[in-house]
């Protein structure tokens, strides 16, 4: 078979290539001037070949124990946050989905109204510090980001596309809603749980605000926060002293942070792809 190729074709590669470098051009300078040296940089500004090669950027921010304990926290965070915010969301949608379940609608609209209307910071964080008293624990940065409306409704509407003829089969054979959610719900959902888990452990790895507002304590900094204060820390110290740039590597120690702090999400990616464009559709479209 022939495949037809022609200009209309071409204009599409052309503007997603074009796309594409803009993603990758920035990424990969990125690259660059983290292993350049900062009297390199500070020199002959940013360059996609280095001047002067250099691992300093690297060693300053390694030498100190706490970007290894932040690391540890940001993923403890992150995989505890995710099955939470997956279990909790998937388990709202599902009862909200099943049409002999009370009150379903009402449900939906108490879910709903925080997308529309928000309550605002002052309230929020009342809630979490003085009534939950979780400030300066690992769950300030856990539970406040659990649940989102949006997973919720797409959850719902993906299991609203399941044939309810399998959930009354599986009644008729004896089995409760637990086991029908489980056994049955679960295993064809993949595709929206891959694309709700993605949506969430994005969120939790690169959340720095809930850490800004709700901890104090060094132990629980997380990467993200951790970035924030070295590059407010630099840029206080550029501004209020005389230390040479050429001695704080100021410049490629923040693309250096931006590198390690987004390594785990580019190598998660790839593996939940796949089930990423089917799982938005389905979830969006259909309910």
């Amino acid at each position: 078979m022939k495949i037809k190729f022609g200009w209309l074709d071409l204009l599409i590669y052309i503007v997603f290539i074009a796309f594409a470098l803009v993603t990758l051009v920035p990424f990969t300078l990125a690259i660059m001037v983290s292993f350049s040296a900062e009297s390199s940089v500070a020199l002959h500004g940013y360059k996609f070949i280095p001047e002067q090669f250099s691992l300093d950027a690297y060693k300053m921010i390694f030498q100190d124990s706490m970007v290894f304990n932040a690391y540890k926290v940001t993923i403890f965070v992150t995989v505890v946050g995710t099955f939470i915010s997956l279990l909790f969301s998937s388990l709202l949608g599902y009862m909200m989905s099943v049409q002999k379940v009370k009150y379903r609608n009402i449900i939906a609209f108490l879910i709903f109204i925080p997308i529309v209307f928000a309550a605002g910071l002052v309230p929020w964080y009342i809630v979490v510090s003085n009534v939950l008293h979780l400030k300066n624990t690992v769950w300030a940065l856990i539970l406040p980001l659990a649940i989102s409306p949006f997973n919720v409704f797409l959850l719902r509407n993906y299991y609203k596309s399941i044939s309810p003829a399998l959930a009354e089969s599986a009644e008729i054979d004896g089995a409760g809603p637990w086991y029908t959610f489980y056994k049955i719900m679960i295993p064809l959902s993949k595709p929206i749980l891959a694309t709700v888990g993605l949506f969430a452990s994005l969120g939790y790895w690169n959340d720095f605000t809930t850490s800004l507002w709700l901890i104090d304590d060094r132990k629980l900094f997380t990467v993200q926060f951790l970035l924030y204060r070295i590059n407010s820390m630099i840029a206080y110290m550029s501004q209020h002293t005389n230390m040479s740039a050429v001695l704080l590597p100021s410049e490629t120690i923040v693309f250096a942070m931006f590198l390690i702090t987004i390594g785990p999400i580019i190598l998660l990616y790839p593996y939940v792809q796949k089930y990423f464009v089917k799982g938005i559709m389905i979830g969006s479209v259909k309910g």
